[in-house]
């Protein structure tokens, strides 16, 4: 039985459901034998592209039999395809569904964490792409639908040349389709079973050829609790002081260089051990954020530690210590996959204590020097790089009059990677023979010591050739053109088209800071998902097996790192925002501050329409305002410290943080709080334009002064209060103000001022969740800043 055979089948074992489904293929009578239904189709439709495929036709007839008898094996390879279909799909919950089989939706993953039953949503049936993954109401799931999706499907699937083409094909379509309908609960989409399943059979195909696994073994496999698989997960250390540490000077060129490299870093390693492992694609359970997980069969135990030490050889050769990546891998059994969760917590958990004691697997004895230093000969002034510190002898050392710094050329090659991204809609990946250089020029030679190179360009300078290992960026259309899949990323910056060098040119941080509206100036925004190892490790619950938990990772990379984008797009942010980078379940941004204040009330928004508005699916925000020129790694620490605020601020009268808040102007709000606060600005600037015609001499920006410094003090009458001492004299005496300026509109800014402060103080606020008075003084900074006048700023 060949390998890649098996592999193929147990992606495609369950393709007839979907097939079945649309109602519209009659079954050949060659495979009415079989009892159940699915695998005749699945076979039927192997039959047809056997051919009619030249792909297809490479395979025997072995892989018809394989997904025709997945239910019913005769041999130990048909077998293995039913274990590993078995092993993914015991996720599977009884359930009662009312309707037709074929009309039944698939439920967000999320509708059911902590044990929820959010029963109303379900997703459409629609190909994938970046604005996917938003579920409906009771979406209705017809037959014509079926029909129009699958016949899309077939369209495409006859038109593939290589398994990675396969792989993307199969999540592009099979994302929102249910593995199962009847008497279970439909929340595991196709595509997710049919990845894990792969995963699972190449595994234990694997270890069947090795000798550890027997025909009696595997008949017994059930109750096998021998260990036959390895959980491998790595986490790259040093991100942030990586990305952060560079001149503020320029810092738009190299910034995003900088989180790019981390994010291709991350990829090349995880190609890297799947290659040298002899995996697949779908052994790949998650890679993002600078973290990955891969599936692989117990054989490769020896050869992974060897790998292991390898990578961080070669990661401190080229970075001297400042990049690590802890890896490491816990031993499973076929019993460890009905609680797949704790697994994956496991492992992570060894990941982490591997970062308690970093370089030990090359041995820190041996390497003590090259980990401790010292490094260096000493050098004259000006002949080291003032990025790295590395010596003029070392590698070559250029002086960048737009910094005004010396780099060396590998610091200097990331701003050739920005400055490639900043307009690239598709990236280009081959696979090159292993260096073994001892110095590092620039950035390519990282990925080139682990087998691989990485370019970014536009599509309409991809030949045909080079379309064979190209990724199309946000786009799943990938197959009309013979691309060779798509990659979901935030990776586009602000730019402008230069006439005189008639070239896209990108904006610089002063360039977005003056395209704020009133102030220029910049906003730094770092949010996050809260309690992540939570949603996994206690939402999931008892039922959280392997395609379970790659679903939950696949559905929240879709929003950050694919949904993102259509949202800047459709509000048309993309010149204002500079992204640094987004994926996994964070999102890092620079931009106008403005706009970063509207991205982020939209993004959270259409973050809880995504995860069904569940309650203890959310994130946290930190959000600090600054001038363009401030130094780049102390805004960046300031914006961290600002979103742990966020997430440790204590309520009164809680045991301990809720999270789910956003930090602005160095106070902490919850969402709702970050709404008023917005609306009450809007009140404000709506008053000042109402008034502005008549004859107030106070009026304009002397009408906000005039509200910024009633809250002076807010914090000690907030204070006061919960001593049962109100101050209402300042409350008094800015309603009369308010009257005699502004009588039109007073009523309602009266209203408001004391819906938000004396409600609030006197504890008769209906509203809950309006609890900080300090909104006010918030709301009023917004204005101010808004409506600022900058002399030379152009409008």
């Amino acid at each position: 039985m060949q390998r890649d055979t098996l592999y193929i089948a147990a992606l495609l074992h369950d393709i007839g459901k979907f097939i079945e489904r649309s109602k519209s293929y009659k079954g050949d009578d060659k495979f009415k034998h079989i009892r159940v239904g699915h695998p005749k189709y699945s076979a039927q439709l192997l039959d047809v592209l056997k051919k009619k495929s030249l792909y297809f036709q490479a395979f025997s007839d072995d892989l018809i039999d394989l997904v025709l008898f997945h239910h019913e094996p005769r041999s130990d390879w048909e077998t293995i395809i039913q274990l590993a279909d078995w092993l993914s799909s015991s996720e599977r919950e009884e359930g009662d569904t009312q309707e037709k089989y074929y009309t039944v939706p698939l439920r967000p993953i999320f509708s059911r964490l902590f044990d929820q039953q959010i029963n109303e949503y379900g997703y459409s049936l629609a190909p994938l792409s970046i604005s996917s993954g938003f579920p409906d109401k009771n979406p209705t799931i017809t037959i014509e639908r079926y029909k129009k999706i699958v016949d899309s499907f077939l369209g495409e699937l006859s038109e593939i040349n290589n398994e990675i083409q396969l792989y993307f094909l199969l999540e592009k379509y099979l994302w929102c389709v249910p593995a199962q309908t009847t008497n279970y609960i439909p929340d595991i989409s196709l595509f997710d079973h049919a990845k894990t399943t792969a995963a699972i059979a190449l595994c234990l195909y694997d270890e069947y050829k090795e000798g550890h696994l027997t025909s009696e073994s595997l008949k017994q496999m059930s109750k096998n609790s021998d260990n036959h698989f390895m959980l491998i997960n790595g986490d790259v250390s040093g991100i942030q002081d990586f990305i952060f540490n560079i001149p503020s000077k320029g810092a738009a060129k190299t910034l995003k260089g900088h989180s790019v490299y981390i994010s291709l870093l991350t990829d090349a390693l995880t190609r890297y051990l799947t290659r040298q492992l002899n995996l697949k694609e779908a052994n790949i359970l998650y890679n993002g954020g600078g973290n990955f997980y891969i599936l692989a069969p117990k054989v490769c135990e020896e050869k992974f530690v060897s790998l292991r030490k390898n990578i961080s050889q070669q990661l401190l050769k080229f970075h001297g210590g400042a990049i690590y990546v802890a890896l490491d891998y816990i031993l499973l059994s076929p019993e460890n996959f009905t609680e797949f969760n704790l697994q994956w917590e496991k492992v992570k958990e060894k990941v982490n204590a591997v970062k308690n004691k970093k370089w030990a697997e090359i041995g820190l004895q041996e390497n003590y020097h090259a980990i401790f230093g010292p490094f260096g000969y000493g050098s004259k002034d000006n002949t080291h790089c003032q990025l790295c510190g590395i010596e003029q002898g070392e590698r070559e050392i250029k002086y960048d009059p737009e910094t005004e710094k010396n780099n060396c050329t590998f610091c200097a090659s990331f701003m050739e990677l920005t400055n490639d991204i900043k307009d690239a809609d598709c990236l280009v990946i081959k696979e090159v023979k292993e260096n073994n250089k001892e110095t590092v020029t620039n950035y390519q030679d990282v990925f080139n010591a682990f087998g691989w190179e990485y370019s970014f360009t536009t599509r309409q300078k991809v030949n045909q050739e080079e379309k064979k290992n190209a990724y199309l960026l946000n786009d799943t259309e990938f197959i009309k053109d013979g691309f060779r899949g798509f990659r979901f990323g935030a990776y586009r910056l602000p730019y402008k088209y230069n006439d005189n060098e008639r070239k896209n040119q990108q904006l610089t941080f002063e360039e977005i800071s003056e395209k704020s509206t009133g102030d220029p100036k910049l906003a730094l925004l770092k949010l996050d998902v809260d309690n992540l190892g939570s949603l996994f490790l206690r939402g999931l619950g008892k039922k959280s097996t392997i395609s379970r938990v790659a679903s939950l990772s696949r559905m929240l990379a879709l929003y950050f790192e694919g949904y993102i984008n259509h949202l800047i797009m459709e509000k048309n942010w993309q010149d204002y925002l500079y992204i640094v980078f987004s994926g996994g379940d964070d999102t890092f941004i620079v931009g106008a501050w403005d706009k970063v204040l509207d991205f982020t009330q939209e993004f959270y928004k259409k973050f809880h329409n995504f995860t069904c508005h569940h309650p203890q699916v959310t994130f946290s925000a930190g959000i600090c305002i600054f001038r363009f020129n401030y130094p780049i790694i102390m805004s960046s620490q300031m914006t961290e410290e600002a979103l742990e605020n966020a997430k440790s601020r204590l309520e009164p009268g809680k045991a301990i943080p809720s999270k789910d808040k956003v930090s602005l102007f160095g106070e902490v709000f919850n969402w709702t709080e970050f709404d008023c606060i917005r609306s009450f600005k809007e009140l404000l600037l709506k008053t000042m334009i109402n008034n502005s015609s008549k004859d107030k001499g106070e009026f304009g920006r002397a009408f906000l002064y005039k509200i910024w410094k009633s809250t002076l003090g807010f914090r000690r009458i907030l204070q006061d209060s919960l001593q049962g001492r109100v101050d209402n004299v300042r409350f008094w005496r800015l309603a009369y103000y308010l009257r005699d300026v502004a009588r039109e509109d007073a009523d309602r800014l009266i209203e408001e001022y004391r819906k938000i402060v004396i409600n609030n103080i006197l504890g008769k606020n209906i509203d809950e969740k309006v609890g900080n008075i300090m909104v006010v003084p918030a709301a009023v900074k917004w204005a101010q800043m808004e409506t600022r006048k900058v002399r030379g700023k152009k409008e």
